[in-house]
């Protein structure tokens, strides 16, 4: 499976040691709110004004255990977390790990995002196998099932590499668009993902519930195009899901 492992560049902050972060906790806050305002502005250029609830399933297999060591995840996960704020009423990011099974892990708020990955994840990681079915019938069960509600959900979920279970994984995005969940898939690494591609463009489906886009080196990648390429089909998929009866 394909890895990205350069550091952050720029005026992004350098991470290191077991999901630990260099900066201080004021660092962290200030470039915290550059990230909001960068995403205000995403929003703000689209014309969009989107409400949604907003989870992160983030793959923990054996090929990603470096980049939850190294910072990696953790930055990325800070990155994530200005779309909650800003479209999710509760202002919480949601968060799941995946290999071959998944677990729920407490939300993040803008109170204790920092240092997350150390003190959350670390000790539950599994860095096992990938299967994408179990933990998206699991995002359904929490949205639909368990915690129904007419705001849609916006899912972020990454991975480095293609799954196992892929007869199994097209069955549960095809059930999962009969819901109010929109998927985003996104690719890290130098894996082709062919799988993701194939599932951008699955027919059978009540409606489109996915994108899927790759990112070679996402420590390379500026907020602003992240945010431009996070925001590039949900909100077309929240009006047809508004159309179709799913949000109202």
């Amino acid at each position: 499976m394909g890895l990205f492992d350069r550091f952050m560049k720029g005026n992004q902050p350098q991470q290191e040691g077991a999901g630990g972060i260099n900066i201080s906790k004021e660092q962290a806050i200030q470039t915290l709110n550059l990230r909001k305002e960068a995403f205000s502005i995403c929003l703000e250029k689209k014309s969009l004004d989107l409400i949604a609830r907003v989870g992160v399933a983030m793959d923990d297999s054996g090929s990603m255990e470096k980049l939850f060591k190294n910072g990696t995840v953790q930055t990325t996960v800070e990155r994530f977390l200005p779309v909650a704020l800003r479209l999710d009423d509760n202002r919480e990011l949601d968060i799941w790990l995946f290999s071959e099974g998944y677990k729920r892990l407490p939300s993040i708020t803008e109170r204790d995002f920092y240092d997350y990955v150390n003190r959350e994840v670390m000790s539950k990681a599994s860095w096992g196998g990938t299967n994408y079915a179990p933990i998206i019938r699991d995002i359904v069960k929490k949205y639909a099932v368990e915690e129904p509600s007419p705001v849609p959900t916006f899912i972020i979920f990454v991975t480095d590499g293609e799954n196992w279970d892929k007869e199994e994984a097209k069955r549960a995005i095809t059930e999962a668009s009969k819901h109010n969940i929109f998927f985003q898939f996104v690719g890290i690494g130098r894996e082709s993902f062919q799988f993701l591609q194939k599932l951008d463009d699955l027919e059978g489906r009540y409606i489109d519930n996915a994108d899927f886009f790759k990112i070679e080196d996402i420590n390379s990648l500026s907020d602003e195009r992240l945010y431009d390429m996070l925001m590039t089909e949900y909100p077309s998929w929240e009006k047809e899901a508004r159309r179709v009866g799913l949000v109202r």
